[in-house]
């Protein structure tokens, strides 16, 4: 089962990192948002390998969370992490008035298209739902229980698509669930089957789950490529 619809211009992302950041106040979230976008567009989004940056604004205004979407783990590796431009990014958890700063990285996994799911590149709601597992075994068993649910909520109005990401040893599981607006989101909350799957969820995880509800700020795609003149003569 798939999430989001495939974009023939976009390669696929085999990593993908989301970078959380807890901070004091409004102004400083949005300070964040600022600078994390600038900088991506700057130079992040011209490295070989980087696919897209979507920056988010908890709705509370107080956690601002980048999704990195890359190639392959080796491509973060080169182009960012060891990238001596990623002075400013690389520091942001040290900054003035951020409180926490964490950084998930693993793969996507088969999620879950809802009848909205062309909205995906525009979604008026996302949610960063993180949760704490033992490893594998259980993580299948949640890409499971998120592929049953697919049943119903692959025709729930106003559903975009819901993605998961899996870490290394498979013990964080991130599933990024989208909507076309607050009101679509509200309806999915209300619905009495999302409470029975949390229930499920909820005997498979070995510490509280995190939400983030947000809204995205910014979304930047990499730059285009310029082919290499041996691809522009043939």
């Amino acid at each position: 089962m798939s999430s989001d619809p495939p974009n023939p211009s976009r390669p696929e992302a085999g990593f993908v990192t989301f970078g959380v950041l807890r901070v004091d106040a409004p102004e400083t979230a949005v300070a964040l948002t600022e600078t994390l976008t600038g900088e991506v567009e700057g130079w992040v989004r011209h490295t070989p390998g980087f696919i897209s940056s979507r920056v988010h604004l908890s709705a509370d205004r107080l956690t601002v969370v980048n999704r990195g979407e890359w190639t392959s783990e080796a491509a973060y590796r080169t182009s960012f992490q060891e990238n001596p431009a990623g002075g400013v990014l690389h520091a942001l958890g040290s900054r003035p008035g951020v409180l926490a700063a964490t950084v998930f990285s693993g793969t996507p996994a088969p999620g879950v298209r809802g009848p909205e799911a062309e909205a995906a590149e525009r979604p008026g709601v996302v949610v960063v739902a993180t949760r704490h597992l033992d490893g594998h075994p259980a993580a299948r068993r949640v890409l499971d229980l998120l592929a049953g649910s697919g049943e119903w909520k692959r025709d729930f109005p106003g559903f975009i698509s819901a993605t998961p990401y899996i870490d290394r040893d498979g013990t964080t599981f991130v599933n990024y669930p989208m909507w076309v607006s607050e009101l679509a989101y509200q309806a999915w909350m209300a619905d009495p089957r999302i409470s029975e799957g949390q229930e499920e969820l909820a005997r498979l995880e070995v510490a509280p789950p995190e939400y983030v509800l947000c809204t995205v700020a910014a979304q930047v795609d990499a730059a285009p490529r310029t082919p290499t003149t041996e691809e522009a003569t043939r």
